[in-house]
């Protein structure tokens, strides 16, 4: 099929592009590196290599670590017993708009987890839903979020 070359022959170029920090392959990973590379676009952030333990990057700027999730579902993980410097849930729409879900320091969240007892998987993630995300977004304070370039 004609898409599916098109297909390939995008994610190379995205693969070119990104060098060594994302590598957009259709095993998975797909909606996780578009969102990454997306958000690092919106956020300055610069990426880790790929695979980098914790942190996906860190904004230019403020050298604020940062972890990145993105989905065109609406459940997130959060890794287990860790209080992130920072974190940024995005929901990616089928028109490519980002919806940020939460921007902001991770303990909230871990709190927020640790606090309703919710059950992880393999000590390694929890499981938290945009919903909730978008709640505790609600509660950062304006100096405790990264500003996007646009």
């Amino acid at each position: 099929m004609k898409e599916i070359k098109q297909l390939l022959e995008i994610t190379t170029s995205l693969k070119r592009q990104y060098k060594d920090k994302l590598n957009f392959s259709l095993d998975g990973r797909l909606v996780g590196d578009i969102g990454e590379a997306l958000v690092s676009e919106k956020f300055d952030i610069e990426l880790y290599r790929q695979n980098a333990q914790t942190y996906d990057g860190e904004q230019r700027g403020t050298k604020k670590k940062v972890q990145i999730k993105a989905s065109m579902k609406y459940n997130f993980n959060y890794p287990f017993d860790k209080d992130l410097d920072h974190y940024i849930a995005v929901h990616i729409e089928s028109t490519g708009e980002l919806e940020v879900l939460y921007n902001g320091p991770g303990k909230p969240i871990h709190d927020f987890l640790k606090a309703n007892k919710r059950k992880t998987y393999r000590d390694i993630w929890y499981t938290i839903t945009a919903n909730h995300l978008r709640m505790l977004n609600e509660q950062v304070k304006e100096e405790n979020r990264l500003k996007p370039l646009f």
